[in-house]
């Protein structure tokens, strides 16, 4: 998949693939940035199990107004991940994990 060619994605969220952090690393995990309208609003890393075959993929979204990252849940859908971040971007209230006591 191409960093720019998204067809599943509406036409103002772009994934852009980021370079591996380290040359040493034999196979690194790909990881994305999502953005939405040119500001960046996620990113996506991919891991998996080592006994199981499945790949997942981690999101983290930006809050909008503070910046501080919001940890979503991973699921194995890659689209469904940058739909998500979009989702938390657009209100983060929803996304926001508090404690009981709080």
């Amino acid at each position: 998949m191409s960093s720019t060619e998204t067809p599943w994605l509406p036409a103002e969220v772009e994934l852009r693939l980021l370079p591996p952090k380290s040359r040493r690393i034999r196979n690194p995990r790909p990881e994305w940035q999502v953005w939405l309208d040119g500001r960046c609003v996620g990113h996506i890393d991919q891991w998996s199990v080592p006994s199981a075959s499945a790949t997942f993929y981690r999101a983290t979204a930006t809050h909008p107004a503070t910046g501080a990252p919001i940890a979503l849940e991973s699921n194995a859908d890659l689209v469904e991940r940058a739909e998500k971040i979009i989702a938390a971007w657009h209100e983060p209230e929803r996304f926001v994990h508090k404690a009981s006591w709080e």
